[in-house]
């Protein structure tokens, strides 16, 4: 993904960093419950998708 040329990164820091360290250290990841639902509605889109392609052929 290409990002505008205005886009800054910022350190991460405080709770945020805490939250970073320890999903790295025990091999976790960290995501808000909106981005899961997000991913979810897209993958029962690509399922769906691939499910009426392959009943074309």
């Amino acid at each position: 993904m290409k990002y505008p040329f205005y886009t800054i990164s910022q350190p991460v820091v405080g709770s945020e960093a805490k939250k970073i360290a320890d999903a790295i250290k025990t091999g976790g990841y960290i995501a808000n419950e909106a981005a899961i639902a997000t991913a979810k509605r897209i993958a029962e889109r690509r399922k769906l998708r691939e499910e009426t392609d392959a009943t074309k052929r």
